[in-house]
């Protein structure tokens, strides 16, 4: 499941018709429920120089899966995350040092499965 967030900052304003259009693809908890590996991804949208940018990662060489690939952060979840909100914020966290409490939800978008095609 994915996760699209933005930082907040008070300075950076964000359009209210970004804001509207990312809450109408919300799709909350709806597959929640569904027998899969349980896996969140944060979806960072920042605004930088008045442009809206999204902020990814590159997975260090010394990993045995997935080595210098560029990704968002995220990963799986562990038994103390209540859903996969909390998965992805405690990963971002982990990952880039983003802090949960200078994130604004804005949706939740549907899982995909991922698989690699090279």
């Amino acid at each position: 499941k994915t996760v699209a967030r933005l930082p907040r900052e008070p300075w950076i304003p964000m359009g209210d018709k970004v804001r509207l259009r990312l809450r109408q693809l919300d799709i909350g908890n709806k597959y929640s429920h569904l027998p899969l590996p349980k896996a969140s991804v944060l979806i960072p949208l920042i605004v930088k120089g008045g442009k809206l940018c999204l902020l990814f990662t590159v997975r260090s060489m010394a990993l045995r899966r997935s080595p210098g690939e560029v990704c968002f952060p995220g990963g799986r979840s562990e038994p103390r995350d209540r859903d996969e909100t909390v998965t992805a914020l405690r990963e971002a966290e982990e990952e880039v040092g983003l802090p949960a409490e200078q994130v604004e939800v804005l949706c939740r978008l549907v899982w995909v499965r991922v698989s690699k095609v090279w």
